[in-house]
């Protein structure tokens, strides 16, 4: 349960970082509204919950559509979801679909590179210098083994 919490925490910072940043740089189409940083945390609720529960069914309801396009029409569900955001809050307003698009490609983008620059392999070196990978699922429990 606890790296559950840890999980989303990070996922959450990553998020709504990228959504900062990206509303930073379309700062003609998307607009943030103060206090920025609480807004963008609120926006990266917002945007982890509907990936997680509405983006799925979309995605389910639209096979055909998404395998006939070779996957682009995914690119217009990550827009949708962000157009839906834009009419549930008040404090983050997009001006267009096209707008939309582009935050949402760059959101994805940006967040794929900060969690790929954060994936760290932890590796345990025993008494004996032999050393093995161990996953970060099972950090609880303590072994003979010194982490590095």
């Amino acid at each position: 349960m606890k790296h559950k919490i840890k999980f989303y925490l990070i996922k959450l910072l990553v998020t709504s970082f990228a959504v900062l940043f990206t509303a930073w740089l379309l700062k003609k189409g998307i607009h943030i509204e103060e206090p920025r940083i609480y807004t963008a945390i609120i926006v990266g609720i917002t945007l982890i919950l509907l990936n997680t529960f509405l983006k799925p069914i979309l995605i389910a309801m639209t096979i055909p559509l998404t395998l006939f396009s070779f996957g682009f029409f995914l690119l217009i569900i990550n827009a949708l979801v962000i157009e839906l955001i834009d009419f549930l809050l008040g404090g983050f307003r997009v001006d267009s679909f096209m707008w939309a698009l582009l935050f949402g490609m760059l959101v994805s983008i940006i967040s794929s590179v900060i969690e790929a620059m954060g994936s760290v392999q932890v590796v345990r070196f025993n008494s004996h210098g032999k050393s093995s990978s161990k996953n970060d699922d099972d950090d609880d429990e303590f072994t003979p083994y010194e982490e590095v």
